[in-house]
């Protein structure tokens, strides 16, 4: 079948539109927090960087705001049933 005569999906404010942006917001956000992950593991590599110790203490004091902004900014665009799911998974059960 010729590609002309695919049917279209449908674009703009149709019904389908929302789910798609939506999609790209969570997966965006769950992106960032998993950056977040990758940023707080960093923190442990910094002690053994050829630095001075003020410059270890700067870099590691970005890095936790760094890994903070991520974190939260990844959950408010992930939506709270995704980051409940994701907490929940790394939490010990009782």
């Amino acid at each position: 079948m010729p590609l002309s005569e695919l049917p279209n999906e449908p674009e703009g404010n149709g019904p389908s539109a929302e789910p798609s942006s939506v999609s790209r917001s969570s997966r965006f956000g769950v992106a960032l927090i998993l950056l977040s992950g990758v940023l707080w593991f960093s923190l442990f590599a910094i002690p053994f960087l050829p630095l001075t110790v003020s410059q270890k203490a700067a870099l590691a004091g970005a890095d936790f705001v760094a890994v903070q902004i991520a974190w939260w900014i990844g959950a408010a665009m992930a939506g709270p049933k995704l980051v409940a799911k994701l907490t929940a998974h790394f939490r010990r059960g009782k």
